[in-house]
């Protein structure tokens, strides 16, 4: 029987109570992390908890188990039997609860194909930038690209700038330059996002944040998503326009450099 973390103990899942009448469950007021854990490691947790940390502020939610979360993950995973496997790992905290779940992760396609929104992202919300469990716009989202025939689907903002996937950041390369919409955009601040450029920069890469247009997005050479679950994935399509059959010379170099660390 698969083991969670509730408010720092392990119990089974079954043992996990949580009441249908908590009013932060019914609102969706919530925040929460996904990561991958390979071989027992997440890359990158130090950068989940500072925007762990900020949805936590930004909501006005207290959990008493913020340090002890690393320890937890680890004892989860162990516990689950996933030490030695991908992992998805995901923590969730409403006002005095925190859960987290681990689970075998599924390996993910290096290649997609989205479309684009006919909904804007509001780069304004109060919500804008943190991982809120008021999750239904994403949600229908996704349903919207899946019934397209498509993976993902990106959303401009009200500015009619590009803003970010569904479940994903977004990246273009044009003439050997990666851009990544800036958080000015209302895009989260993906780990991946930042691993990612982080990475290339160091490689020696142009990596630039920038306001991105529509018309840069799809007069891109190269268009790839990051999350921490598809690591590096390059888009060959949007809509009916292709952008290739495999995976650009320098979206490859990015994978690379991304797995590499």
């Amino acid at each position: 029987m698969d083991k969670v973390i509730l408010n720092g103990e392990l119990c089974d899942v079954e043992d996990a109570q949580l009441s249908l009448l908590n009013k932060d469950m019914q609102l969706g007021l919530s925040v929460f992390e996904t990561m991958l854990a390979v071989n027992g490691e997440v890359d990158g947790f130090d950068l989940h908890m500072i925007r762990f940390q900020a949805g936590l502020e930004r909501l006005g939610i207290e959990i008493s188990c913020f340090d002890l979360l690393e320890v937890n993950v680890r004892e989860l995973l162990r516990e689950n039997s996933l030490e030695e496997s991908r992992a998805r790992v995901r923590i969730t905290a409403l006002n005095n609860l925190c859960w987290i779940e681990a689970h075998e992760a599924a390996v993910r396609s290096e290649v997609c194909s989205v479309i684009l929104s006919d909904h804007i992202l509001n780069e304004r919300s109060a919500i804008a930038g943190i991982k809120c469990g008021s999750y239904a716009e994403n949600y229908l989202a996704l349903h919207e690209a899946h019934e397209a025939g498509v993976d993902e689907v990106i959303y401009l903002n009200s500015l009619g700038e590009v803003a970010e996937a569904a479940t994903a950041n977004v990246f273009i390369v044009k003439d050997g330059v990666i851009s990544t919409p800036n958080l000015d955009s209302g895009c989260l601040p993906g780990v991946t996002r930042e691993l990612v450029m982080q990475r290339a920069v160091k490689a020696g890469l142009e990596v630039v944040e920038s306001a991105l247009s529509l018309e840069e997005l799809l007069n891109a050479d190269e268009l790839f998503l990051t999350n921490t679950q598809i690591g590096v994935q390059a888009v060959l399509r949007i809509g009916e326009l292709e952008f290739g059959d495999e995976a650009g010379e320098v979206t490859k170099v990015v994978r690379k450099i991304y797995l590499a660390k």
